[in-house]
């Protein structure tokens, strides 16, 4: 009964297994096999009745933002979150930004940023390349 997201939060390997050399995130991370077993074992719906059928990603980021204030206020809130090394957050703010208009340059190069700095954190090589590769793209 949990959705993708909960059980990404709850999972994880027992230590004597976590502990183990060649059971590291070098390649893979636990947070994608779990979701990948979701989707294999119960398909894409969650169970929330919601996102049967969503908003479509530019509606839905033009209604928050709007709700948000705008986009002078949400690209400030990136910035804010990608100083304060919340990279995470910056990119969800950037994608939101980008759902709503993808010729947004700011949003762009900002997200680009928090990439490069959040693939300095990551351990699994292909997370890593992948962050570095999609910065280098958005850079143009």
């Amino acid at each position: 009964g949990l959705t993708p997201d909960e059980l990404v939060e709850r999972v994880r390997l027992p230590e004597p297994l976590a502990s183990l050399p060649y059971l590291q995130e070098y390649y893979g991370t636990v947070e994608w096999s779990v979701r990948s077993i979701y989707t294999g074992y119960l398909g894409w719906f969650d169970g929330n009745p919601t996102h049967l059928h969503p908003l479509s990603p530019k509606a839905r980021a033009d209604k928050k933002t709007a709700l948000m204030g705008g986009r002078t206020n949400v690209l400030k809130a990136a910035r804010e979150a990608c100083q304060a090394k919340e990279y995470q957050w910056c990119l969800e703010l950037c994608d939101q930004l980008l759902d709503g208009d993808g010729d947004d340059r700011e949003a762009a190069l900002l997200k680009a940023d928090a990439l490069t700095s959040i693939a300095g954190y990551e351990t699994s090589a292909n997370g890593r390349h992948y962050y570095l590769s999609c910065a280098k793209e958005l850079r143009g």
